[in-house]
């Protein structure tokens, strides 16, 4: 994306701040062709811009790890504040909608696209709103992201016990997550060639098996983990039936 389009974004986003009097004056200012530095400090970043910043840094190269995720950390409660006065529906699919158009135009460039992070903060939202199971693993596949790549950062999510998911009551939702995403791997492998299918699903096997034990090590009790169980005992029993 060039300087002149960044501005034009910004331009756009100033154009909807109707009530703010200093963001309809840089109006006037962005007329003119403005350097990047200053459309990242003198207005992405004063107007809390999130999107806009992170195009910013994007287009400059300019990557910092904290920074980023800041950024999609403020811009995913904008997305979600901008539409709280609509119905529930409407606000998952604008959310959806906004990080499949950011994933697509991100995800070649990973350290702007911190999917495990990203993951995290959807499944925070989801669990915190009540918001159906497999929202977000659906999100990811539509940008689309790989079941492969999907699994690699719920499985890092769930081996770090974050004790948030304790705190809103929900200790098995990050495992609820991986039954619903490998139970989608399957059945994307069933349209895979033989020779590639025999051999992911041989090391899925091993996972659900992993998973399992896991889980019934696990010294907690609550509906999450006996559903959890549920669903990897039944992809287990599926594949024993291979």
């Amino acid at each position: 994306m060039d300087v002149a389009q960044l501005q034009l974004n910004i331009y756009s986003s100033l154009e909807h701040m109707t009530s703010n009097t200093a963001a309809q004056e840089a109006l006037k200012e962005l007329n003119n062709l403005i350097d990047i530095s200053t459309l990242y400090s003198q207005y992405a970043e004063k107007f809390d811009l999130a999107e806009c910043q992170l195009a910013i840094i994007h287009c400059a190269g300019h990557h910092d790890t904290l920074l980023v995720q800041k950024l999609w950390r403020q811009l995913l409660a904008q997305e979600i504040n901008s539409s709280l006065h609509l119905p529930q529906v409407s606000v998952m699919s604008s959310l959806r909608n906004k990080i499949v158009t950011l994933g697509n135009s991100y995800q070649t460039a990973e350290k702007f696209f911190p999917l495990q992070f990203i993951v995290h903060q959807l499944e925070l939202i989801s669990c915190k709103r009540g918001w159906e199971e497999g929202w977000v693993l659906d999100t990811m596949l539509q940008i689309p992201i790989s079941h492969s790549a999907l699994h690699g950062a719920y499985t890092c999510l769930v081996q770090l016990k974050l004790p948030c998911w304790e705190q809103l009551g929900a200790p098995f939702h990050l495992h609820t997550a991986l039954s619903l995403l490998l139970t989608s791997y399957v059945n994307h492998l069933k349209t895979a060639p033989l020779l590639q299918r025999k051999h992911v699903m041989s090391q899925i096997h091993d996972l659900i098996d992993a998973h399992v034990v896991d889980l019934q090590a696990s010294l907690s009790t609550g509906h999450d983990r006996t559903s959890a169980l549920s669903r990897f005992k039944a992809l287990q029993a599926e594949f024993n039936r291979y």
